[in-house]
Formats: C-alpha cells, sequence, structure tokens
C-alpha cells in the first residue's frame, strides 16, 4: 500500500464546466495544494446526452487537462455515463486501496485556503480513533443551526456526516455496506429507526428509497455505515466550503442558494479538535432541529421571511429535541 503524509484529493467531474474552473481554482490556492497528488474523475456522457451536454463534458475535460500547482495530477475519464454513486464508490475504493486515506470532492465546492491543511490534520488526529468514521468540512446552514457562544473546539461530533468535502480511511470505508444487506431487518424495528433518526427525521426514509431503488445515493449508505458501526462524523463548527451547485444546474442539486451558501474565508486556519469524544447537548439538539420537517402556517412563513430581509432571525421557530 502506497502511503504519503498528505491524503490525495479525489475531485469527481460530470458536465459543469464553470463549477469545475471555480473549484480548482480555489483548491489551487490551498496551503498543500503543491504538495498533494490530485485524482480527477471524469464521468461519461449518458445514452441521450444532448450535443451540448456532451459538449459541456468535453469542455470540462479541457479544463481539467490544463490543472497545474499539484505535486501530480491523474485524470480518468470514463466513455460511459456511471452516475455519481457508483462514480464515488468505485473512484474512492481505487484510490483509497493505494493510499489508506482520501480527501473527496464534486465539482461544485469552492474551498477555504485552509481546507486542505484542516482535512489533514483531522485525519492525522484522529485516525486512532476508531469511532469516528469521516472528517467533513461543511456544516448545515448557518440560519437553521447554531454552534453555543462558549463552545470552546473549532469542530464538533455529529451523528451524521457531510458529503460536501469529507475525508476518511480505509478500514472504515471497507466496513460501508453498499448493498444494503445490513437494512434486512431494520424497518421492523421502530427503536432503531428513532436511534438512526438521530441525526436527521429524513434518514430513514432516505434509506427506504434507497433500498426501493428509487435514488441512487452514496452518501446515504455512507451515513448509514456510521450509525451501524456506533461511529460518528467530526464537523467544523464553520465550514471549510462554500457550495456553489445550488443553483438548478446539478443533477442533484436544487435551486436553493440562499440556504446554503458559506464565507469559507471564516474557517480557521488551526482548528481545536475535541481530544475526547462526548455529544453536547446543545449541539444535538440543535442540529436535530435543523433536520426536523418544520410546518407553519402561511402568515408566519411571511413574518419569518420579512425578519430576515431586514437582518434578523426567524421569529417562528419550531424545536424538536434529542435530549431534554
Amino acid at each position: 500500500m502506497k502511503r504519503n503524509s498528505l491524503a490525495p484529493i479525489i475531485l469527481f467531474t460530470y458536465n459543469r464546466p464553470w463549477h469545475t474552473k471555480q473549484t480548482l481554482n480555489a483548491l489551487m490556492q490551498n496551503k498543500l495544494a503543491s504538495e498533494s497528488v490530485l485524482h480527477i474523475f471524469s464521468d461519461g456522457s449518458k445514452l441521450d446526452a444532448t450535443i451540448d451536454q456532451i459538449n459541456k463534458i468535453n469542455e470540462v475535460r479541457q479544463i481539467i487537462h490544463s490543472v497545474k500547482g499539484f505535486k501530480e495530477v491523474v485524470i480518468k475519464e470514463s466513455k460511459v455515463n456511471n452516475g455519481l454513486a457508483n462514480s464515488i464508490i468505485a473512484g474512492v475504493s481505487e484510490v483509497i486501496s493505494q493510499y489508506g486515506k482520501v480527501i473527496v470532492l464534486e465539482d461544485d465546492l469552492i474551498t477555504s485556503p485552509y481546507f486542505l491543511q484542516y482535512m489533514n490534520s483531522g485525519l492525522d488526529f484522529y485516525e486512532s480513533y476508531n469511532s469516528v468514521f469521516s472528517i467533513c468540512a461543511d456544516r448545515p446552514p448557518y440560519k437553521f443551526f447554531e454552534i453555543p457562544k462558549d463552545y470552546e473546539y473549532d469542530v464538533f461530533v455529529s451523528l451524521r456526516s457531510y458529503s460536501t468535502g469529507w475525508a476518511t480511511w480505509i478500514d472504515r470505508w471497507k466496513k460501508v455496506s453498499w448493498s444494503l444487506e445490513v437494512t434486512d431487518d431494520f424497518f421492523n424495528k421502530p427503536e432503531q429507526i428513532k436511534a438512526f433518526n438521530r441525526g436527521g427525521e429524513d434518514l430513514s426514509k432516505l434509506i427506504l428509497l434507497q433500498k426501493e431503488a428509487k435514488i441512487d445515493s452514496w452518501a446515504i449508505r455512507f451515513v448509514l455505515a456510521h450509525f451501524v458501526n456506533h461511529a460518528v462524523a467530526i464537523l467544523p463548527c464553520v465550514s471549510y466550503v462554500d457550495n456553489i451547485g445550488f443553483d438548478g444546474t446539478g443533477v442533484h442539486s436544487p435551486d436553493n442558494e440562499e440556504n446554503f451558501r458559506k464565507n469559507v474565508f471564516d474557517a480557521p486556519s488551526i482548528p481545536r479538535f475535541l481530544n475526547i469524544l462526548y455529544e453536547d447537548r446543545r449541539i444535538i439538539n440543535s442540529f436535530y432541529s435543523a433536520y426536523f420537517p418544520k410546518k407553519r402556517p402561511l402568515w408566519k412563513k411571511i413574518i419569518n421571511r420579512l425578519s430576515r430581509i431586514l437582518g434578523f432571525k426567524n421569529i417562528y421557530v419550531i424545536k424538536k429535541k434529542i435530549y431534554a
């Protein structure tokens, strides 16, 4: 197995040239870019792809072949369309088998200049913590999820991993059940579903949709692997990535930029990691509330909207807690 002090970076691309260029430009500005190996996977066109879609894929490939500023760039172009889930599962499995650890990005993420520093430091710090399955670069939107002001670390323990910029190790990756065999009797046990949904009320629904082949998500299967193995993810209090993909251009990305954009220049260069893993009750409750389906009458939604326009917080908030 080939090992490096720095984890290799994997970037998955498809047919968004502008987004890909922004992602690469930001990544090149990272402090450790010139010392890092970058693996780029370029997915192929669908059978029913239009000329315009094929042209965009070709434009993306021109961009990735002109990349400089890294220790090495390895490019793999697929002749067929594998889809995001299959591309990530196969691509990560291939690279992680060589290096033992990986840092993963998709083509619509603007990274902080300290992104690689944070990810590599996190991988080194938590490698011996077997209950940590992933290091994530993102967190829930600021408007829905707050970190207590007296919290003394720059990261927190999360029951849910984030797929927008993340890293893991080979021993954890090998424990993921991509076939979902572990869920054969999962939905017959209400207490298991309740426990799994501590990471968000939508998790069990997503697993069911995946099992019924109504969605194709590698991420929800990775989240389930955390739960099955009694593991957690490490998330930052301030995001190291800004997702520019919520503009309606992505296959899985809705047009919803307002809720997801983040200023990555606020992320600390040297994060304070937790040396003892624990669930901060306030953070877990706030995180769960952010993923709890909130139903409000229209007039309350209008008042909340006006309050945000004026620069204030939502007036009407529905809270859901795990810890009393």
